[in-house]
């Protein structure tokens, strides 16, 4: 039960940007993703460096 009420509204979220991309209409961005980046970008560049280092590109 608890899964279902985590995961319930991406299921809203795919069927709204499935009617968007319906009528030919861009979906916006994840608000959640872009209130992450907003937030902790420190800790996004962070990893992107550690990244870096480790691949080395």
């Amino acid at each position: 039960m608890l899964t279902h009420v985590v995961l319930h509204g991406s299921y809203h979220r795919g069927e709204i940007g499935r009617m968007l991309a319906g009528i030919a209409v861009s979906p916006p961005w994840d608000t959640y993703a872009v209130h992450l980046h907003r937030s902790e970008p420190a800790r996004r560049l962070q990893r992107e460096r550690e990244l870096t280092e480790v691949w080395g590109q």
